[in-house]
C-alpha cells in the first residue's frame, strides 16, 4: 500500500532475501483498493495493506502486522500546534491539502459531517514529500499516518473524539494454490519486528482500524 512508510518494508524484503537468495520478490506500490481488486483477480500473490471501516472479503486470508495512529500534520506556526491532541471540530474552516491515495479519505469524511465539520481542500496529490513540503509553508494543514512524517520542522497532532487508528495486513487468497518462494515473506512477516514489535497475529493482540 502506498500510504505505508518505505522503511518499514526494508527489514522484511532484507530478511527475506537473506534467508533465501533464490526468492525473487517484485514491489508494486498502489492505492489499497487497487491491491484489493489485483489480488483477487491474480495478478499478485501477497498484498500488505488496509481498508478501514469494511470487513475483509471471505476469499481473503488477513494476518495482522502492526497498528498506527493517523495523525493530523499542521504548519509548525499554526495556532492549533499548541494543542496536544485535536478534535476534528478543531479543524472547522481550516485548509486542508489532500492525498489523494490515502485510504481513510471516504471513510473519515462520515466523521466529519457528523460533526458538522467543513473544511476546505486547496490542493490534491499523491506525493507525500510535496504534501509535507507544503504543509510546512504555512498552506493548510494533512491527515496522514504517524510512521510516515519525516519533516522534522512539521507539527504531528493525534485527534480524539474520535481517535483514528490503522492495522495494517499482510493479506494472501484463501485456498489459492501458490508456489513455495510465496511462503518466504509469509513466514519473514510473521518473524520481523515491526516499529520494534512482534506481528500483531503473532503476539495476539489484533485491533480494528479505529478506535
Amino acid at each position: 500500500m502506498c500510504t505505508i512508510a518505505p522503511t518499514m518494508l526494508i527489514k522484511l524484503l532484507n530478511s527475506v532475501r537473506e534467508r533465501d537468495a533464490r526468492v525473487e520478490v517484485e514491489i508494486r506500490d498502489s492505492s489499497a483498493r487497487k491491491l484489493d481488486k489485483e489480488l483477487l483477480d491474480g495478478e499478485l500473490d501477497i498484498a500488505i495493506y488496509c481498508i478501514p471501516g469494511e470487513t475483509p472479503n471471505p476469499r481473503l486470508h488477513t494476518m495482522p502486522l502492526f497498528r498506527e495512529q493517523m495523525i493530523i500534520v499542521l504548519p509548525p506556526k499554526h495556532s492549533l500546534a499548541r494543542k496536544k491532541t485535536l478534535r476534528l471540530k478543531d479543524l472547522h474552516g481550516q485548509r486542508y491539502l489532500d492525498r489523494t491515495s490515502c485510504e481513510f479519505n471516504d471513510y473519515a469524511d462520515q466523521f466529519f459531517e457528523k460533526q458538522g465539520v467543513e473544511i476546505e481542500t486547496v490542493y490534491r496529490s499523491d506525493r507525500d514529500d510535496w504534501i509535507q513540503a507544503l504543509v510546512r509553508s504555512g498552506l493548510g494543514f494533512e491527515f496522514m499516518p504517524e510512521y510516515s512524517v519525516t519533516d522534522p520542522l512539521i507539527v504531528a497532532r493525534p485527534t480524539s473524539d474520535p481517535a483514528f487508528w490503522r492495522e495494517v495486513n499482510l493479506v494472501t487468497v484463501r485456498g489459492r494454490r501458490h508456489t513455495p518462494a510465496v511462503g518466504a515473506p509469509v513466514r519473514e512477516a510473521m518473524r520481523v519486528k515491526w516499529h520494534g514489535r512482534p506481528a500483531i497475529l503473532v503476539a495476539g493482540n489484533s485491533v480494528s482500524c479505529t478506535s
